[in-house]
């Protein structure tokens, strides 16, 4: 059986390309088994979570790791049943590699002398994880539309959130269009969009040079795009940001 982090990674794929598809059936039915499973969403928000958890003390960070190790082993052993059973409801989907998910996934192995080695590696590459500051967006509320509590449902892997109808018909299209992106295609699609936004911050600035506020501003801005990642919501967020500077 796959372990949690693969399974949950292998779930938001048959997600997205349900979604894409317009295959709402079977969307709502693959929400509707993970809701009625208390511990299997609990694990899952846990494991949504820890991707932006900070902790400044590195002492503190390794206490957590421990701390969480045994529970993850515990929580993983009750729900070997339901992810059997979900596994197979979801056949077989290639997912792509998740370095944080793996590790915690090697925390949920049963301890033995085989095993130890990758155990603390795992713990170290958690804690480095944890003691790293994360990407904070202070722009939120003026990137995002107002649709940006679905959006970020589906495309940031939030599962509380059933195929809805609020959206309009050009929403729609413009959120399945992000959605049926081939993942080789997402990583070059997002950095000509880097780049074409960078050229536009780039002739503001040189319009604002006598105005510091917004040359700060812009430069804030364009900081936050260089270090923007590959991802379908990110390259969404581009997208706003691009059309919100025309």
């Amino acid at each position: 059986m796959n372990k949690f982090g693969e399974l949950k990674s292998k779930m938001l794929t048959k997600l997205t390309e349900s979604y894409t598809k317009e295959n709402k059936t079977e969307v709502k039915d693959i929400l509707k088994t993970i809701k009625e499973n208390k511990d299997f969403k609990e694990m899952y928000l846990f494991y949504e979570e820890i991707e932006n958890k900070y902790i400044e003390d590195k002492e503190t960070a390794k206490l957590y790791v421990e701390g969480i190790s045994s529970m993850l082993g515990q929580n993983s052993e009750n729900l070997s049943d339901f992810c059997q059973t979900l596994n197979e409801k979801l056949g077989d989907v290639e997912v792509s590699k998740n370095e944080l998910y793996e590790s915690l996934d090697q925390l949920t192995v049963k301890d033995s002398l085989s095993n130890i080695e990758n155990k603390v590696i795992a713990k170290k590459k958690l804690v480095n994880h944890l003691t790293t500051k994360k990407e904070v967006t202070e722009s939120k509320q003026t990137v995002y539309s107002q649709n940006e509590n679905l959006l970020h449902a589906v495309l940031a892997n939030n599962f509380n959130v059933l195929y809805s109808n609020t959206l309009s018909e050009s929403q729609q299209e413009e959120l399945k269009n992000i959605l049926s992106i081939p993942t080789e295609e997402l990583e070059s699609k997002t950095i000509e969009l880097k780049e074409s936004i960078t050229e536009k911050v780039n002739s503001l600035l040189n319009e604002a040079v006598a105005d510091n506020e917004m040359s700060s501003k812009l430069n804030k801005v364009k900081n936050e795009v260089d270090e923007m990642k590959t991802s379908r919501y990110n390259y969404y967020r581009l997208t706003e940001l691009k059309n919100g500077l025309n």
